[in-house]
């Protein structure tokens, strides 16, 4: 069973040789243990997939799993694309075996929509995994003239729904109309047409000691312009801004913001 000091989780202790205290099973003394609780962490940035090997005697691992947002739409024709949605945040505990190898997966951000007068989707971004935990890639922003399904007026993308979905891209609304924001992982996109949507707010996290928010929702596009969408921001999860466009042009939507996986553990 393991005792829990401030955030150090102690396992697997026994008397030592000297019968005046006790140690892990690795030999560390609980004294010396008990005052060293400065956590060590673990960063992947890189999109693609390696493993990370347990070290000796750590049985709980904190984690921080993002995946990469999906791109913004293209605008065009006095037009504004939507924003991609973010990815999925996840966060946590995860009980883990010394010297046994997890996967660990970074998903990358999906690409905006393309600068041609196309009514053009983003695409969604990739999941990003550690071990037996997976997050969602976020959901692509839709075109400028891709509204919402059944016609409804919020094309705002939708907040990520626990671990089974992920934010949603936002949609357009039309000729003369501006796109709507992405979904974030902790609050829906606003709707777009006579402004921008935004992006719905992310998730903020103090695993490496700095709080920092993941999972931003893009920004949807205007009729005006032309400008690109802007990028999410890398290791983020951040989704892609819609391409803003005038009468007779157009506009590519932003790339997703890759994803990024963070343990700690002591």
């Amino acid at each position: 069973m393991a005792v829990k000091i401030g955030n150090a989780f102690i396992t697997k202790l026994q008397m030592n040789n000297n019968g005046n205290g006790f140690e892990d099973y690795a030999g560390t003394n609980l004294a010396a243990r008990a005052t060293d609780l400065t956590p060590i962490v673990q960063t992947f940035t890189s999109v693609g997939t390696t493993s990370f090997t347990i070290p000796t005697a750590v049985t709980r691992v904190e984690y921080l799993v993002v995946a990469g947002g999906g791109g913004g739409g293209t605008g065009y024709d006095n037009a504004g694309g939507a924003g991609g949605g973010a990815g999925m945040v996840r966060t946590g505990e995860l009980n883990v075996t010394p010297g046994q190898s997890y996967t660990v997966t970074v998903g990358a951000g999906g690409n905006g929509g393309p600068d041609t007068r196309t009514n053009t989707p983003g695409s969604a971004g990739g999941n990003s995994v550690f071990g037996s935990i997976t997050s969602l890639g976020g959901g692509a922003g839709a075109g400028s003239r891709t509204g919402a399904p059944g016609g409804t007026a919020n094309s705002g993308g939708t907040a990520q729904v626990g671990t089974t979905t992920s934010p949603a891209g936002g949609y357009g609304t039309g000729g003369g109309g501006d796109g709507g924001g992405g979904g974030g992982a902790s609050a829906s996109g606003t709707a777009g047409g006579g402004a921008p949507g935004t992006g719905g707010a992310g998730l903020s996290s103090d695993i490496t000691g700095t709080s920092i928010t993941y999972g931003v929702g893009g920004s949807g596009g205007y009729n005006g312009g032309p400008y690109n969408g802007a990028n999410g921001t890398a290791n983020r999860g951040n989704g892609g801004g819609g391409g803003s466009s005038p009468s007779s042009n157009s506009a590519g939507g932003g790339n997703g913001g890759s994803g990024i996986v963070i343990l700690r553990y002591y």
